[in-house]
């Protein structure tokens, strides 16, 4: 269709085009994100019309050269923000897969797709009704992850009210109890030693009673018995150096990360006259392998997770007619131990890796309750000795 005049826009760097069945056209040049000269037409009825129609499509160039697009949802946030947190180092690798997986929850719901834009109140409450299943812990996280996309929303212009920070929508709370863990009994112990040694492994399956008793008698995470390596046993100086970890990256990828859960966490463990024979049995084990790992599955050629041993864990107890408990059980057991032998909490602290010392002092806070009445006796006669 033949074009009937043309004017300059004087407010702007395209032009008004004017077209033979009345309609106006408004076109111009404009700069991609990787810098690429593109054309944009607008076609409307006038040329306030097709303003409008530009100044909307402007605004929103404007948040996709901010990597966040005005018709983003939650998850495109969240994904965007998780995703520069790990190309700036902020997040690990192992923390940007825990991030993404844990949106997945609100990845899966309605509002997961939903633009932010348009999200009201009533889809907020909505969702939140639907978590009470899960966990507190977990409940927390898409609560935080929530906020974290609704400000990230508001700093970049795509929303003018931010409904999280209304009084109504609140954390909601898990319809199960809180799970206390704990180590166990000193019988409970018992009973789980003589399955262990009893416990005849299929020649088809690994074997992980070793990483078991290392977590009983050192308190090391199994994430990090699994990444011990030859040189980190030092049976010379009596201690264990733990390094590194098993963590679980991008698309469920398990590797073996250089570092601990926490700073913290790179420390050295001594070795305990419990500990030590099956430390050296570990080593009269070791078969070579690409990560040069005490532990390995050789069946699979891949690195031992945490999930197998606590599979192999779970059947021990369950045929012992022991109670279903993690194997992280057995750090905290340790703990136990450690605690009803006197050991301060200071230096619990470090052989357990904690970052602070309140964690150490929250997480047995029963068991260094029940030690009261002893230390009260010590107290005593101490204080008769004197």
């Amino acid at each position: 269709m033949a074009k009937k005049k043309q004017r300059r826009n004087e407010k702007g760097k395209g032009s008004f085009r004017y077209r033979d069945n009345g309609k106006v056209e408004y076109r111009l040049t404009y700069k991609d994100e990787l810098g690429v000269s593109r054309q944009k037409s607008f076609t409307g009825d006038n040329e306030q019309e097709c303003l409008e129609m530009f100044y909307a499509w402007q605004q929103n160039q404007e948040k996709l050269q901010g990597g966040i697009s005005i018709d983003a949802s939650i998850v495109d946030i969240l994904k965007a923000r998780y995703l520069m947190d790990y190309e700036l180092n902020y997040k690990s690798e192992a923390g940007y897969g825990r991030n993404l997986d844990s949106l997945k929850i609100i990845e899966r719901s309605p509002i997961g797709t939903m633009p932010i834009n348009k999200l009201e109140k009533r889809h907020i409450e909505g969702f939140l009704k639907t978590v009470t299943s899960y966990s507190n812990s977990v409940i927390e996280k898409v609560y935080q992850q929530l906020r974290l996309a609704f400000d990230i929303a508001i700093d970049k212009e795509i929303i003018d009210k931010n409904i999280m920070r209304s009084r109504d929508i609140r954390r909601p709370k898990s319809s199960k109890p809180d799970r206390k863990v704990r180590g166990l009994t000193v019988e409970e112990q018992r009973i789980l030693i003589d399955a262990l040694n009893a416990k005849k492994t299929h020649h088809d399956r690994n074997d992980y009673h070793l990483q078991l008793f290392i977590e009983m008698y050192s308190g090391i995470r199994m994430g990090e018995i699994n990444a011990l390596r030859e040189e980190d046993i030092d049976l010379e100086n009596n201690v264990v150096h733990v390094r590194s970890t098993i963590s679980r990256g991008v698309n469920n990828k398990h590797f073996v990360k250089d570092t601990t859960k926490t700073y913290a966490g790179l420390r050295d463990v001594p070795i305990s006259k419990k500990l030590r024979p099956y430390l050296v049995e570990a080593l009269n084990r070791y078969q070579s392998n690409p990560e040069g790992l005490l532990f390995y599955d050789h069946r699979a050629n891949t690195i031992i997770t945490t999930g197998q041993v606590n599979s192999f864990f779970q059947r021990v107890c369950e045929n012992a007619g022991l109670p279903k408990l993690g194997q992280h059980a057995l750090r905290h057991t340790f703990a136990t131990r450690c605690i009803e032998s006197g050991i301060p909490a200071v230096v619990l602290k470090t052989w357990l890796g904690h970052k602070d010392i309140h964690v150490t002092l929250d997480t047995y806070t029963d068991v260094f309750k029940s030690m009261d009445n002893g230390a009260l006796k010590k107290f005593d006669a101490y204080i008769d000795a004197m």
